[in-house]
C-alpha cells in the first residue's frame, strides 16, 4: 500500500483483481456491459450498438455485475491515497469504492454506495439483497503498509457494509474475488497467505458465508485441493462453480461441483490467447 510494498504483491494483485477488459451479460441476454477507457459501455450480444452508458468518469475498473432485475450495474472506480510525512518520506496506494449505473437513466446517472476506499470486484446476490465484494479493510488507513483482504458484503436495503473475517495463524490469510452461492449460504473465494513480505496464492475455497469456523490450517488444506483455481463464479442453479485455471501448463476455463468433483474443461485458450484473472459472469 505504500512505496515499500513488494513488487510480487503488486503483480499478483494486479493479475487477480483487475482485468483489463470486464464483461457482464444482462439476465435478459439482450445487453453486455463492458469497460472502455474507464467508462461503462453497453452493446448487443453480437457486438453491435456499442455506446456509453456512463461516460466521463474514466476510472471504472475490474468486474461489472448486473442486478437481478437488469435495471442497475454495480462497478468499482479507482483513486489513490497519498501520504507525505512531516519529516519526509511517505507513499501511495490505490483505493476503490463501488457505484451504481442506472439503465433507465437518460443523463448517464450514477451514484456511489460504499465509502470504504477498499471495495472492488462486486457481485450481486441472486435475490438482489446483497453485493459481495473484495474488501481491503486497511485501505482507509493512510499509513497502512499492507492490505488486509476479506470478503465484504453490502446489504442493499440497509446500506450496511460488513465483512467475513478469517482466522489468524502464523501468516495472514487473504480472501479475494468472492462469489456468493444462489441461496446466499456459501461463498467461494480465492485464498492466499501473506507472510509479511510476499503473497502466496493457495487456491479456491468454499465456506460458510456468515461465519468461518475452520482453523487457518484447515482452510489452507482445503484450498490446496483446488490450488490451480482463481476467479470463482457460481452457476445460477448452485450446482457448479466456474473458475480460471492458473496452471500455466494446462490453462483454461473449468467448471467443478461445490464438493470439488466432476471437474470439466469448458474452454482451452488458443495459442496467443490469455484468460483474464477476473471471475466469469
Amino acid at each position: 500500500m505504500s512505496i515499500s510494498r513488494a513488487k510480487i504483491l503488486i503483480l499478483f494483485l494486479s493479475f487477480l483483481l483487475i482485468a483489463s477488459l470486464s464483461l457482464a451479460q444482462s439476465t435478459d441476454n439482450g445487453r453486455i456491459a463492458f469497460i472502455r477507457n474507464g467508462d461503462i459501455w453497453l452493446m448487443n450480444t453480437d457486438g453491435s450498438n456499442q455506446h456509453p452508458l456512463v461516460g466521463g468518469i474514466q476510472n471504472a475498473k475490474g468486474k461489472i455485475t448486473w442486478s437481478p432485475d437488469g435495471k442497475r450495474l454495480a462497478f468499482a472506480r479507482t483513486g489513490a491515497l497519498s501520504l507525505k510525512y512531516p519529516d519526509g518520506g511517505g507513499g501511495q496506494h490505490n483505493v476503490y469504492d463501488l457505484f451504481y449505473a442506472f439503465l433507465d437513466s437518460t443523463n448517464n446517472f450514477w451514484e456511489g454506495f460504499t465509502e470504504t476506499l477498499g471495495a472492488q470486484s462486486p457481485e450481486w446476490s441472486a435475490d438482489g439483497s446483497k453485493i459481495v465484494f473484495t474488501y481491503d479493510v486497511n485501505a482507509v488507513t493512510a499509513n497502512a503498509t499492507w492490505p488486509e483482504y476479506r470478503v465484504g458484503f453490502y446489504d442493499v436495503p440497509t446500506r450496511v457494509v460488513s465483512s467475513l473475517k478469517l482466522p489468524r495463524g502464523e501468516n495472514s490469510l487473504f480472501a479475494m474475488s468472492p462469489s456468493l452461492s444462489p441461496d446466499g449460504k456459501r461463498v467461494a473465494f480465492m485464498l492466499a497467505t501473506f507472510d509479511g513480505k510476499s503473497v502466496s496464492p493457495t487456491g479456491i475455497i468454499i465456506t460458510n458465508s456468515s461465519k468461518v469456523t475452520e482453523s487457518p490450517e484447515q482452510l489452507i488444506a482445503r484450498a490446496k485441493k483446488l490450488s490451480d483455481g482463481s476467479a470463482p463464479s457460481w452457476s445460477p442453479d448452485g450446482n457448479w462453480i466456474a473458475y480460471v485455471s492458473s496452471d500455466l501448463s494446462n490453462p483454461g476455463l473449468y467448471v467443478i461441483k461445490p464438493d470439488l468433483t466432476g471437474k470439466r474443461l469448458i474452454h482451452k485458450p488458443n495459442p496467443g490467447e490469455t484468460l483474464a484473472g477476473s471471475a466469469p459472469a
